[in-house]
């Protein structure tokens, strides 16, 4: 099968808008917030600065958008690419790719019928 692109819905292009990512805190920041929260020790600091950077990354259009085309892939029974590799994007748009395409069936068991038959007829059935 052709890779085909996701076409993201009025309303998901709405939300999608309203998406902003934060400002990355200077290492410093993490630490102090790190020791507040491990009674003072700063042991480990990096590992809550990974998940923040993960959290942040989930903040972004391009995240969502590659979640959905990973669906999309994984639904066709497309190899797993990671398409994106050039833009300042790029990490946002691959992370979601990774989890659509990895969580596809079981996103998939989630949704409601309507939800499934349209993506289906959407993505899955070809057009002649």
């Amino acid at each position: 099968m052709d890779r085909k692109a996701y076409e993201p819905t009025q309303r998901q292009q709405q939300k999608w808008a309203a998406l902003a990512p934060a400002a990355m805190p200077t290492d410093d920041e993490f630490k102090s917030d790190w020791a507040r929260h491990h009674h003072g020790t700063t042991r480990g600091w990096g590992l809550g600065k990974r998940q923040w950077i993960i959290q942040n990354l989930s903040n972004h259009r391009e995240y969502q958008l590659g979640l959905w085309q990973g669906r999309v892939d994984a639904a066709r029974g497309l190899d797993y690419q990671e398409p994106h590799t050039d833009d300042e994007n790029a990490n946002a748009f691959n992370l979601g790719y990774h989890r659509g395409y990895t969580s596809y069936a079981s996103d998939r068991n989630g949704w409601d019928q309507t939800t499934r038959q349209q993506f289906d007829q959407k993505y899955l059935e070809v057009t002649q």
